[in-house]
Parts: C-alpha cells; sequence; structure tokens
C-alpha cells in the first residue's frame, strides 16, 4: 500500500512539473538570439521594462495564462520576445513579436497586453483584465 501511494504521488508530481512547463518558459538563450521583428518606439522605455519579467499567478482565476516577456536592446533599437500560455487550452506562443513602446509602457502585438510602469513596479493589463503585477526573472 505505501509502494503503490508513494507511486501515485510521484506520478502526479511529475504532472504538476509538466503542466507547468517549468518555472520560466522563456530562457536567456531565447532572448539573446537575433530579433525576428523589432517594436517601433514612440518613446524610449522607462528602464524597468527593460528585462525579463513574468506574470505572478492571479488568484481570481482557477486556470490563469501564463505571461512572460522579454524587452531587449540591440544597438538604437529593441525587440520583444514574447511567451503565452492559455491556461484552459494550453496553446502557446513563444517567439519575438512587435511591439509598440511608449515611455512608461509597452504593448505586445501579438495579443495586445500591455506592461506598464506605476510606483516602481511593471504591471501588465490584458485586454479583458488586469492590472497583474508582473515579477522581474533573473
Amino acid at each position: 500500500m505505501r509502494s503503490l501511494l508513494t507511486a501515485v504521488c510521484l506520478a502526479c508530481a511529475s504532472l504538476a512539473l509538466c503542466a507547468c512547463n517549468g518555472l520560466y518558459a522563456i530562457s536567456s538563450k531565447d532572448a539573446s538570439g537575433k530579433p525576428g521583428v523589432y517594436a517601433s518606439v514612440n518613446k524610449a522605455p522607462d528602464p524597468l521594462l527593460v528585462g525579463c519579467y513574468i506574470r505572478s499567478s492571479p488568484s481570481e482565476y482557477n486556470r490563469p495564462n501564463k505571461y512572460e516577456f522579454c524587452l531587449v536592446r540591440e544597438g538604437d533599437r529593441y525587440a520583444m520576445f514574447y511567451y503565452v500560455m492559455d491556461g484552459k487550452t494550453l496553446a502557446t506562443f513563444k517567439d519575438w513579436t512587435g511591439a509598440v513602446i511608449d515611455g512608461e509602457s509597452v504593448t505586445a502585438n501579438y495579443d495586445g497586453s500591455r506592461y506598464f510602469v506605476k510606483d516602481g513596479t511593471v504591471w501588465q493589463m490584458t485586454t479583458t483584465g488586469g492590472p497583474h503585477r508582473m515579477l522581474r526573472m533573473p
């Protein structure tokens, strides 16, 4: 009985790790690659937006979508590497996306999510909800 319980616990843990796609979907290798598309810059981004972020898991959703982005500077241009996972269907997008940078905000062309700086913190607004806090990735 004890070995069966151990086997079930190990199976559940393995499934949980696979389902959550690891801790971060974007690797440093992804964000350091050659951008396929660059952002349109209306005003240079707030320095807090440059770097990699993951959305904290909103407690109001049972199966929240997962969002990560890396805004990188290459010379005098900026590019956004973007990852989105639909929490219900598990469909994902992971690639460079066009974006519009306007000083304290950047909007991803892929889905219209807007990331912005408020009181020294980066936040996200989707087309249907928010704001949700973004956490800097190491």
